[in-house]
């Protein structure tokens, strides 16, 4: 009596590590280029919030005719700014020092 070995469609260990070993070169490459654009945003973020926060001051000193720049306090108090820009605003420009 005689075996029939029965051929199996799949991909063989070694097509597998290949695949496997080529994703993690890609990875590789990927991270850090990721890792600099998220820092780029990051830091785009912070100048737009700061500039943001600046021209709402200009804003207020325009409206209520005031002779210093406001508080951030201030700002928050009349709704120019929300409380996470007060704060964001703050941790930039502590950081920045």
């Amino acid at each position: 009596m005689k075996k029939l070995k029965k051929e199996i469609p799949g991909f063989t260990l070694v097509e597998t590590f290949i695949v496997l070993l080529i994703l993690s070169i890609l990875i590789l490459i990927m991270v850090p280029n990721l890792m600099q654009h998220k820092d780029f945003a990051e830091q785009k973020s912070d100048e737009a919030l700061v500039h943001v926060v600046e021209s709402q001051m200009t804003m207020y000193e325009l409206e209520k005719a005031a002779s210093k720049k406001p508080s951030l306090q201030e700002l928050m108090d009349v709704g120019f700014i929300t409380k996470d820009q007060k704060e964001k605003y703050e941790r930039i420009t502590k950081k920045g020092q």
